[in-house]
């Protein structure tokens, strides 16, 4: 249901959250290896655990950063507050409380930078922005109610944190200070997937509104309009994206409830091939990455599996 992938010292790896047991296992995609992390539970060391000594995670969201030689993992879930953990040792780095707000959505930041991690509650509606350490995270404002999904990105020429709403549209703050750089409405619509991106030298926000694409420009000469029109193809909700550099093309790689992953050029604002099919069910996670030197997608969904599409094939 959620994974996120890492350059370790030993290559890439996938980190995947079990939503059927609500664990956390790695996918080494080189070597094909899996391997199962056991982590300490959350909740030790909060007085109430005593009271619950079968309770173990619930993990259904996971990202994850290297710091300091190690991989630290950043994880909850939909019953399960937020806390950090050394992903080699399974040891808890900040553990979380019974009575914590549970999680609705994660994001690593990515790109060079001090790691951090960027959170959504599921009932408090508190986006909060976290480093790896005993340090209290700052909270963003929060204009668009309940948060349905998150990015975050260093580099490129800002550094920013975009969510989208059930409801309410979407928001970008810039990093670390968290100050809000501008919201765009989507009249009443859902926006379930974001992702940030840099298009003809300007930061750009890429957002699944309900079942089709939109692309607002971040500078200010942009305003509050779309640079073109939705990117259409989806047959149902978009709920996950990415975005990726192959040459001189920006692109967009988006999955959905329809069960196919899509490729979009987004300066013509076009789909390039046909749907990418093969999962059997919705595709919830979507992260472009190069591999053995190739511009690759990963995407997963509810059908217990990852695929890989080679994006270059697909855009000669």
């Amino acid at each position: 249901m959620d994974f996120t992938l890492l350059e370790t010292a030993a290559g890439p790896l996938v980190v995947c959250a079990d939503s059927r047991y609500g664990g956390v296992w790695t996918w080494d995609p080189l070597r094909d290896v899996w391997q199962e992390r056991p982590l300490t539970f959350a909740c030790t060391g909060d007085p109430q655990a005593a009271q619950y000594p079968d309770a173990e995670n619930d993990i259904h969201s996971v990202a994850a950063v290297v710091s300091g030689g190690r991989v630290v993992l950043a994880a909850g879930g939909d019953e399960q507050g937020f806390a950090f953990w050394d992903l080699e040792s399974g040891e808890l780095i900040r553990g979380a409380h019974f009575d914590d707000p549970y999680l609705a959505a994660i994001t690593e930041v990515r790109g060079e930078g001090p790691p951090l991690f960027v959170t959504a509650t599921q009932y408090a509606e508190e986006i909060l922005l976290w480093g790896p350490s005993a340090e209290e995270p700052v909270e963003l404002p929060n204009e668009i109610g309940r948060i349905a999904c998150l990015t975050a990105s260093y580099g490129l020429g800002f550094s920013l944190a975009a969510a989208g709403g059930m409801d309410e549209g979407l928001m970008v703050w810039d990093l670390p200070a968290g100050g809000e750089v501008g919201s765009f409405d989507t009249d009443e619509k859902r926006v379930l997937a974001v992702s940030l991106a840099r298009l003809a030298g300007d930061p750009i926000l890429v957002a699944g509104v309900e079942d089709e694409i939109h692309v607002w420009g971040l500078a200010a000469e942009h305003g509050d309009d779309p640079i073109h029109d939705p990117l259409i193809g989806h047959e149902d909700a978009v709920v996950a994206l990415d975005t990726a550099v192959i040459g001189d093309r920006v692109l967009a790689v988006s999955g959905g409830d329809d069960e196919t992953v899509r490729l979009w050029d987004l300066a013509t604002g076009t789909q390039l091939g046909d749907p990418l099919t093969g999962h059997e069910g919705s595709v919830e996670t979507v992260q472009t990455a190069i591999l053995n030197g190739r511009h690759v997608a990963l995407s997963a969904g509810r059908d217990s599996r990852i695929n890989i599409w080679d994006l270059q094939a697909i855009t000669r």
